[in-house]
């Protein structure tokens, strides 16, 4: 099928911020066709109506596409697999890989669409010099998303649009959103595991995956038991709080040994690393690296970057060396790369070298 550059398709959510991409894209003259992602079993009737009033407002067809089974296979059996394991994952990071960025691209392309667009805060622009696409941080840093957009090729890059990138303040977006429906306007910005209505992820595992939970014990750095945990899931490095127990001196989860089952605890110092060592290694430039390179790192989506050294140890495997030690770093989370407010790449943590 030919796909066609005047057509493009929205992931429409019914939320402000892709509302406000589906009205720009429409006021520029594309062809627009609004899609909504049902991606779980509660993914819920309102924002599928909600999606459906923008649509009708702007005058555009909505489908919806039954993603629910891919949903399930690459991002929810893999976030609860890896918290059962001792990990800290994230689904977000999963989730734009194999499905928003994956099948949502495939569905536009059945539509005949060349391009997709979301209503991520990101700064994505072609590059004449080095002819390649490359991604920028969001002028807004309280709304920067490419944090979890580091898996993304080039081949992807170029059928994807941002129309939110140029935006300086939430509030512009709003106000445009005004122009579409009221209702959505002053709706409140999602947060959290979307397929998790309270946002505690240990009650989620416990309610759909049972047979899995299984107690263990706490132990001290020197391996003496100190109480009881309820299931490794419910812990991750550097937490102190909701360990149900109360110590005479602050005390913090330092390690998790999935194959004894324990929770180590110690003091704050012990949760610090130097650097980290991560797989499924993307770079966003088709450029070979070879050699240690300066860097910026993040280690959590809102969190601030970190002078480090990169390096690559092999296609898939690359060392992130910290200019100074650094707190709490997690098995299963992502270290993502910048030069300066450019992403370059990214992977997900499988080891800590303290």
């Amino acid at each position: 099928m030919k796909l066609d550059k005047n057509k493009v398709v929205v992931g429409l959510s019914g939320g402000v911020d892709s509302s406000a991409a589906a009205y720009l894209l429409k006021q520029k003259g594309f062809e627009v066709i609004g899609l909504t992602m049902k991606l779980y079993d509660d993914n819920t009737d309102s924002t599928i109506e909600d999606a459906q009033k923008v649509a009708n407002a702007l005058d555009i067809p909505h489908y919806i596409v039954d993603l629910r089974k891919d949903f399930k296979s690459s991002v929810i059996d893999n976030f609860v697999s890896d918290y059962l394991s001792g990990k800290t994952p994230n689904p977000c990071v999963l989730c734009n890989k194999y499905i928003k960025y994956g099948k949502f691209i495939e569905a536009a392309h059945n539509f005949g669409a060349y391009y997709i667009a979301t209503g991520h805060y990101i700064d994505l622009s072609y590059d004449d010099v080095s002819n390649e696409y490359k991604i920028y941080k969001h002028k807004i840093n309280t709304k920067d998303q490419t944090y979890l957009m580091y898996s993304i090729t080039q081949q992807k890059l170029k059928h994807l649009i941002y129309p939110l990138g140029e935006f300086s303040s939430k509030q512009q977006v709003r106000d445009l959103v005004k122009n579409v429906d009221f209702n959505i306007y002053k709706k409140k910005d999602s947060v959290g595991i979307c397929f998790i209505k309270d946002k505690k992820h240990g009650l989620y595992i416990q309610r759909h995956y049972k047979d899995n939970v299984k107690k263990g014990k706490f132990v001290d750095v020197q391996g003496n038991v100190i109480g009881e945990h309820k299931g490794i899931f419910n812990y991750t490095i550097g937490q102190r709080r909701g360990l149900g127990y109360t110590f005479n001196k602050p005390i913090y989860v330092v390690d998790i040994d999935y194959n004894k089952n324990q929770i180590v605890l110690g003091a704050n110092e012990l949760t610090y690393a130097k650097g980290v060592v991560a797989t499924d290694v993307n770079f966003i430039s088709n450029k070979k690296i070879d050699h240690a390179i300066e860097i910026e790192a993040k280690l959590c989506q809102w969190g601030y970057s970190i002078p480090a050294i990169v390096t690559k140890d092999t296609e898939n495997q690359i060392t992130v060396t910290f200019n100074e030690k650094q707190r709490a770093p997690a098995i299963g989370q992502s270290v993502v790369l910048y030069k300066n407010s450019e992403l370059i790449g990214g992977g997900k943590i499988i080891s800590v070298i303290k």
